[in-house]
């Protein structure tokens, strides 16, 4: 290949590359000043998409937080009994939560929604045979 070709494609990954890192960006923070990093704020072009935390700071993070371009939460996931697996997964639409889905049994897998319309609970859904689907429901 002609050096002057590598050197022409190396400019512009280089370029590229520098781009990315100007558009996004990563603030940690030590929210028990032990000198770890507890809190991470990804920011893409001046807007936080996500933040997670390690919030019993045993190094494995506990929450994640998922947000529209408005800045309102979009979606949380969280480890609630701090096992290292997530277990809850919560959709919010315009800031409202909408479904809050809950892995019981600690397999890694939703097996109750609760949905939620204006702040009460509609409908909760089961899965009590495993398969993934709900099979029982309750209305409110």
């Amino acid at each position: 290949m002609n050096p002057f070709l590598k050197i022409g494609i190396l400019a512009i990954l280089l370029f590229l590359f520098t781009l990315c890192a100007f558009a996004a960006d990563v603030i940690t923070t030590d929210l028990n000043s032990d000198g770890q990093p507890d809190g991470w704020t990804y920011v893409v072009n001046g807007r936080i998409e996500k933040q997670e935390i390690d919030v019993n700071y045993d190094g494995m993070i506990d929450g994640v937080f998922i947000y529209e371009s408005s800045g309102e939460v979009k979606e949380e996931i969280l480890d609630t009994n701090y096992d290292g697996k997530m277990d809850n997964w919560r959709l919010y639409q315009n800031g409202q939560l909408v479904v809050d889905g809950v892995d019981r049994d600690m397999d890694g897998m939703i097996d109750m929604w609760i949905h939620v319309v204006k702040g009460k609970i509609v409908q909760i859904e089961k899965d009590t045979d495993g398969d993934g689907r709900p099979d029982k429901f309750l209305d409110y």
